[in-house]
């Protein structure tokens, strides 16, 4: 059974808040998430046969590589997240402006809002107020609309929790919804 040891980490407030942040992303605790940020054995190993070689070399300019890399990993994910946003509304990346992206959401919006017959009121108003929610939803509603088996409108319950006013629960709504493998999207 290997030991572990345990360490003291100071870090400022403002950082420990972003790291908490992190952390909440995938379920762990600000430490679990600095202990995975630490190179693991391997890493260290071949440093040190490194500095047998070079012995001027330093653990920083390491860390600067790893650093950087993740960045570039980062702002890869981020284009390509955007990318595919943009194309969900109908927009091209070559270069687009603020109007033509606000054009594309109130045409999605216009387009959810016109189908009548099965009205969106409840993902509709959550789109309003989320980007990036508005361009899966849109693409989900294109999708159900052409047939595709795995996407669905339908009506569901949506059960609230309590009333604003005195707390009593209130009892489910029935709405239209779009659902993704049986899923609300």
């Amino acid at each position: 059974m290997t030991k572990g040891k345990s360490i003291t980490l100071r870090i400022d407030e403002e950082w420990h808040r972003d790291l908490s942040a992190l952390a909440g992303t995938f379920g762990v605790s600000p430490d679990e998430v600095a202990r995975q940020s630490l190179p693991d054995v391997g890493v260290t190993r071949l440093f040190f046969q490194c500095k047998d070689y070079v012995e001027e070399m330093q653990w920083d300019e390491v860390a600067n590589v790893g650093r950087a890399a993740i960045r570039d990993h980062l702002r890869a994910k981020y284009m390509e997240g955007l990318s595919s946003h943009m194309a969900r509304l109908g927009v091209s990346m070559d270069n687009p402006s603020g109007e033509e992206v606000e054009a594309a959401k109130r045409r999605a919006l216009d387009e959810m809002r016109n189908d009548t017959e099965r009205p969106l009121d409840c993902q509709i108003a959550r789109a309003e107020q989320d980007s990036v929610y508005l361009g899966h939803l849109y693409e989900a509603w294109k999708h159900a609309k052409a047939g595709d088996p795995a996407y669905t409108i339908s009506e569901v319950d949506i059960s609230h929790t309590a009333s604003a006013r005195d707390g009593a629960p209130k009892p489910p709504q029935r709405t239209w919804a779009v659902l993704r493998d049986g899923q609300i999207v």
